[in-house]
């Protein structure tokens, strides 16, 4: 076999470049040699070095470091691209997370016309995606809504003018829609469900303030755990929303 030679194995070992990972134009053609020559031993060392772009668990989604297509040298591909070839190298473990990348820019382009053919979906693939595109929007309207628009339970404000004391009231509502707006709508019809939303903004003093007017800290803090919960709920669907399950 090609690997039983030493000269292969030894410059294997120098490709990849440590802790650097090369563009996806080499990272798919070295994907399909590996498969097509069986080389198992150096495919693993070659996935090794996107696993943490594409994690198999919650806690692999780390927001300071890059996920996705965003991870290759050079030209980032289109997500469409990615998920093309895993699918076709049958790299099970990533596909939840390469689905969920390819879902993020919403319906347009999923299905967008001007797409070279290694980024153009086969039916089954666009129906898994626009299938799971959906249901992961649906969630992330939802829960979004329930967890800034419902009841505080046990968690009170920390301030006496917070609008959320009186939840009816107009000030309140205008508050709760700016910070529901700013999560939900800024997917533009995709969905950024397992991102850190930013419920905070810059408004120049020394103390960064929320984005919905006069919400206290205690409330945002509350926002902010609940939508920890969100991601994770969301992240154990992927498998199923997309049929992978």
């Amino acid at each position: 076999m090609l690997l039983d030679r030493p000269t292969d194995c030894l410059s294997i070992r120098r490709f990849p470049e440590r802790n650097k990972i090369p563009d996806f134009t080499t990272f798919s053609s070295l994907l399909r040699i590996t498969a097509k020559y069986e080389m198992p031993a150096v495919r693993s060392q070659i996935l090794e070095v996107v696993r943490d772009a594409y994690p198999e668990t919650f806690e692999g989604l780390s927001p300071s470091k890059p996920l996705g297509e965003r991870v290759f040298s050079g030209r980032a591909p289109h997500p469409n691209e990615v998920l093309n070839l895993f699918a076709q190298q049958g790299l099970t473990s990533a596909l939840p997370m390469a689905y969920y990348m390819a879902t993020r820019r919403g319906p347009n382009s999923l299905m967008d016309g001007g797409l070279p053919r290694r980024a153009t979906l086969s039916p089954e693939i666009l129906r898994s995606a626009v299938r799971g595109l959906m249901t992961l929007r649906q969630v992330e309207l939802n829960e979004t809504h329930r967890l800034i628009f419902g009841s505080k339970g046990s968690h009170p404000c920390s301030a006496v003018d917070c609008p959320s004391r009186t939840p009816a009231g107009t000030a309140a509502l205008e508050a709760y829609q700016s910070v529901f707006d700013h999560v939900v709508d800024s997917s533009q019809l995709g969905t950024k469900v397992l991102e850190v939303p930013q419920f905070h903004e810059d408004h120049g003093g020394d103390l960064p303030g929320c984005v919905g007017p006069g919400i206290c800290s205690g409330c945002v803090e509350r926002w902010e755990s609940g939508h920890a919960e969100l991601r994770k709920k969301a992240w154990a669907t992927l498998p199923d929303v997309f049929g992978l399950g």
